[in-house]
């Protein structure tokens, strides 16, 4: 209801409803009504509220909305191995199943053994990969040019981009990898 709205706003602002009040030139009794949601004010009202929280008007409309927060603990995260990867995916956001469109990335964690492509084959696809190097040192073989990314490193595959991963070092690389929109 917008009175929780104004009466979270205002608390965060450490502003008390006197203050308010005499800020938006109304009584705050006034105030404590809108904030009980016993009456609806006015639009002329609302602008002045909205100007003194310091918040777009808009924001007295928004409702928090938290049903679509997933929280995913360490032990909990789903774990695969595809016959044609050579590493275990970690996956730290929800893993979906093909109707659902709900989470509009993906990203999962990746050791990758010394001296081991990721695939035999050509990754290829209409999303964007973005990975981040967590330890050791990875090769992103895009095309004629191979990128050497290292711990702390990251970088970033246009859709549509073939591209081959390789750890060309003698010690077990990890990464995190991002692809958006989540392929299904």
């Amino acid at each position: 209801m917008i009175g929780e709205k104004i009466r979270s706003i205002r608390k965060s602002k450490n502003l008390t409803i006197v203050q308010l009040s005499e800020q938006i030139n109304v009584t705050s009794g006034y105030i404590s009504q809108i904030e009980r949601d016993l009456i609806s004010p006015s639009l002329a009202v609302l602008k002045r509220l909205a100007e003194a929280l310091e918040v777009p008007l808009s924001a007295l409309f928004l409702e928090e909305n938290s049903k679509n927060v997933i929280t995913i603990q360490q032990n909990e995260r789903t774990k695969v191995k595809f016959g044609n990867i050579n590493a275990e995916l970690e996956f730290i956001t929800p893993v979906l199943n093909n109707n659902d469109k709900s989470n509009s990335i993906e990203a999962f964690l990746f050791k990758l053994k010394p001296k081991t492509w990721i695939s035999e084959h050509t990754i290829i696809h209409e999303s964007k990969v973005c990975i981040y190097v967590l330890s050791g040192e990875i090769q992103c073989h895009i095309g004629n040019n191979i990128y050497t990314i290292s711990k702390g490193d990251s970088i970033c595959v246009p859709e549509n981009n073939g591209h081959m991963i390789f750890n060309s070092n003698d010690d077990e690389s990890e990464a995190l990898c991002i692809i958006s929109p989540a392929i299904h």
